[in-house]
């Protein structure tokens, strides 16, 4: 009962292939909207998933809510209880999610999801340069607009999820399979994650890490 869980770099076409292993695999994908109506499910008090991040923001939001709690405000400790019990929601949105096989596209599932015995976490990633090429072609925008969005996803995702789980996901000990999405085909990508799932992972993540 394979359970991938893949973490991209925006830029390597993460959604598209995400979508194309689902199909391929026969599973259900489940995005991070998908888990975060789940959430909501679970916790009708859980905010909408493009509301999530930004109850884990940098030192400028925690410095104003520290003076919104010694003010006495209410909607400070809603805060506050909110980032607390995010990191266990989340854990118990991906487990709920991996009760049957499918595809969890969020940066910060494999985080939740470490100790599942069938669980594949994949890492998409691939140089700036390439990754900015491609962006430029999806998004029709110039390269120094290109390369500002990336470098603030690739910011706001290492945050997020050091934020949740104190781990980084440019570690990529924690993956089952690094992928440089720069050297393969997408046709090619999805077999080997697909193929990961099975015998054949380690050799492909050796073969297919790039490193």
């Amino acid at each position: 009962m394979t359970v991938w869980t893949i973490a991209a770099q925006e830029g390597t076409g993460g959604a598209r292939l995400a979508a194309e292993l689902a199909l391929a695999a026969d599973v259900p994908l489940l995005d991070r909207t998908a888990l975060g109506a789940l959430a909501h499910q679970l916790d009708p008090a859980c905010p909408e998933d493009n509301e999530l991040e930004r109850h884990l923001g940098g030192r400028l939001n925690t410095l104003a809510l520290s003076t919104a709690i010694t003010a006495g405000s209410p909607e400070a400790f809603r805060e506050i209880e909110l980032r607390h019990k995010l990191p266990a929601l989340g854990r118990a949105v991906v487990a709920e999610a991996a009760r049957r096989p499918c595809v969890i596209y969020a940066p910060a599932a494999f985080a939740a999801l470490v100790e599942h015995p069938a669980a594949v976490h994949v890492r998409l990633w691939a140089p700036l340069e390439w990754r900015i090429s491609a962006y430029q072609r999806e998004q029709l925008v110039d390269r120094r607009c290109a390369e500002k969005a990336l470098k603030r996803d690739d910011h706001g995702k290492r945050a997020w999820v050091k934020s949740l789980y104190h781990v980084d996901i440019d570690d990529l000990r924690l993956f089952s399979l690094v992928v440089d999405a720069s050297r393969f085909s997408p046709d090619r990508l999805v077999e080997a994650m697909l193929a990961a799932g099975g015998v054949e992972a380690a050799r492909l993540a050796t073969e297919l890490a790039g490193l």
